[in-house]
């Protein structure tokens, strides 16, 4: 069981990183925002984002991918040492699931698919569901930490999101 410290600690640097990504996604809303007033209304068909204001945020994003793929590698760390040492089988399991969503996160990151942030999701909360229902709760918790971090990359581009790679496609 995790003591009070340490779920200070999580919750500390959990609390700083949404402060900084509230803070770039206002940034980039208010810099998109001026640059839409100084170009006037554009026309009905193009999109409101360009493939290059695109890019320009998902790269100022993208740090929450890496983020949160590093997290699941840490709990498949975790969940690998437990099962050494207890020889459960769940154990084995969870870090199965905590590999497939590390892989799954760099792939977001790489491609900008939809799909694959719903098989994120659905990777992340069963094990979620998991825990919350056997009565580990903390452990629940600790597996939405990398959810969240990929919704905040995720949300202020996901309406592009294929449609961009569907352009890098045709560009190729």
């Amino acid at each position: 069981m995790l003591d009070l410290k340490t779920v200070l600690l999580i919750f500390g640097l959990v609390f700083l990183l949404l402060l900084a990504t509230r803070k770039v996604t206002r940034k980039g809303k208010t810099s998109a925002m001026s640059q839409v007033a100084r170009e006037r209304v554009a026309p009905a068909d193009n999109p409101r984002m360009t493939e290059e204001q695109f890019n320009k945020s998902w790269k100022s994003l993208s740090y929450l991918m890496w983020l949160a793929a590093a997290g699941n590698l840490y709990m498949m760390y975790n969940a690998i040492k437990g099962a050494l040492e207890t020889q459960s089988y769940i154990l084995w399991i969870d870090a199965g699931f905590s590999l497939a969503a590390a892989v799954i996160a760099v792939l977001i990151w790489r491609l900008h698919l939809r799909n694959l942030v719903i098989a994120y999701m659905v990777i992340t909360v069963i094990p979620i569901m998991f825990f919350m229902s056997t009565g580990h709760s903390m452990d629940g918790i600790i597996r939405l930490f990398p959810l969240v971090l990929v919704y905040f990359a995720v949300k202020p581009v996901w309406e592009y999101m294929d449609q961009q790679a569907r352009n890098a496609a045709q560009n190729s």
